[in-house]
């Protein structure tokens, strides 16, 4: 019997954040080179509807001045002071056509957004952007530099590093401009499908403190907001954007977006939703339900119902399902299993039927979680899933540990399981008890910057810039 077929089963195989790096280069793109933004666009399939507003703004702040039409005009092209417009990406759709006047207007923005195109960054404009923007008009371009001051990477972020290991896997470092923190995210392309996947990150940090990770070893700095988060996905369509006609780079179009960087979607649940609902939304970025994933350790019971709300596909890093073994690997854990397990199957329960599907994630660390035994215990442990969400589809995702050099902390003691346990695990999953498990492929792996092995921290600096720990 086959274990692991890649070709059959590679779309559902995701990578989180920690992935290698390779030659690094300045990110750059000139108009010269930049290919036309129909080869690059976000490639998945539109979602069948509009996502609804994440929230409604109000055109006014109230009574106008009585200081003569120029006043007048200047406010009905200005939202709320109140109102933070670092960007357009977080805003609803329904929220930008009112601020722009007009939805056409609003699709014309979006048009350029997706190609990874900023409406006042001229820089990246191409014949057909230069059309987009001249249809939009100056009075819109004025609208929209009133409201949102600034391009995205002035206000919002921006990619103080490319690293590219050999496979193609590329990863950005994202400085973000509220303090000069960053973040990694990666793309991981595919050759055989032509697309890329996109890994993003929701937190600077993590603070659940999982053992065999370097991120959670770095602990929680602060949550990402929504504009962030989009950011990361900007950036990531423009650096496609810029690189496909090189030779050297596999950069193809994004169809998969995972929340599976650097933090906890379930300790940022609002930002993590209202950027799952804008990814799929029709009018922005046009990605299927089905095509984004979020990634929990599962913080509560409660915590799967909130990520339940977001229009995205679910996965829960299990990692162990005995409870003092589980306690061991994800210190932070509260809850017992069951508990967990019992908010997961409500969560689903109240699903569409095509999001009822689960992935749930194993780090493998020989001799600790990767015995027959342990794979039996997790086997049962699945089965209620699967009896009481008939219409689930369940999938247990292994992750073959990769060393994170710590010299301290349980780290220190852990060991990769070898090929052979890793098979003999699935193996029992598969074949004794019927479960469909795939091994994670693992990419960009050859600078040992694998699954769990990235993190950033401050330095003394005075702009608190970051540095790789490798």
């Amino acid at each position: 019997m086959e274990f692991f077929n890649p070709q059959k089963f590679l779309h559902l195989v995701i990578i989180c954040n920690c992935l290698g790096i390779g030659s690094s280069f300045s990110f750059t793109p000139s108009p010269q080179t930049r290919p036309r933004p129909s080869n690059f666009r976000l490639c998945a399939s539109t979602a069948s509807s509009s996502s609804p507003s994440v929230s409604s703004l109000s055109a006014s702040n109230g009574t106008l001045p009585n200081n003569g039409k120029h006043q007048q005009q200047k406010q009905k092209n200005k939202i709320d002071d109140n109102d933070d417009l670092s960007s357009p990406l977080s805003l609803g759709f329904d929220q930008l056509s009112s601020v722009m006047g007009g939805s056409g207007r609003a699709k014309l923005i979006w048009k350029l957004l997706r190609q990874g195109i900023d409406p006042l960054d001229d820089q990246y404009y191409n014949a057909e952007e230069e059309q987009i923007i001249e249809e939009l008009g100056k009075k819109a371009i004025r609208k929209y530099e009133m409201n949102f001051k600034g391009t995205i990477e002035s206000q919002i972020s921006r990619v103080s590093n490319v690293q590219v290991a050999a496979d193609g896997t590329t990863k950005l470092l994202i400085k973000l401009h509220q303090d000069g923190l960053e973040v990694e995210t990666v793309l991981i392309p595919w050759d055989d499908r032509q697309s890329s996947t996109l890994c993003v990150s929701s937190q600077v940090g993590c603070r659940q403190g999982c053992t065999f990770c370097m991120t959670g070893r770095m602990g929680k700095l602060r949550s990402l907001t929504a504009d962030e988060i989009l950011s990361q996905v900007f950036h990531a369509v423009r650096f496609t954007s810029a690189s496909a006609s090189s030779s050297s780079i596999a950069c193809y179009p994004i169809d998969n977006v995972v929340f599976m960087g650097m933090g906890e979607p379930a300790d940022n649940v609002e930002a993590v939703t209202r950027v799952a609902r804008i990814l799929v939304d029709s009018n922005q970025f046009q990605l299927a339900p089905r095509r984004v994933t979020i990634s929990t350790v599962g913080l509560s019971p409660q915590s799967f119902l909130q990520l339940g709300q977001a229009p995205a596909v679910l996965a829960w890093s299990v990692h162990a399902s005995q409870d003092d073994l589980r306690r061991q690997l994800v210190p932070t854990t509260k809850y017992s299993m069951v508990e967990l397990r019992e908010g997961l199957i409500q969560a689903l329960q109240k699903r569409s039927r095509r999001l009822q599907s689960i992935m749930l994630e194993v780090t493998l660390l020989d001799a600790i979680n990767d015995s027959v035994e342990d794979a039996h215990h997790l086997a049962d442990f699945c089965l209620p899933i699967i009896e009481q969400v008939p219409n689930t589809k369940l999938v247990i995702n292994v992750i073959p540990w990769n060393d994170i050099s710590a010299s301290s902390g349980p780290a220190a003691l852990y060991n990769k399981p070898s090929p052979e346990r890793v098979l003999r695990y699935q193996k029992t999953l598969v074949e004794e008890r019927g479960m469909r498990c795939l091994i994670r492929t693992t990419r960009g792996d050859d600078e040992s910057a694998a699954c769990g092995q990235l993190a950033t921290k401050k330095t003394n600096t005075a702009d608190q810039t970051t540095q790789i720990i490798q």
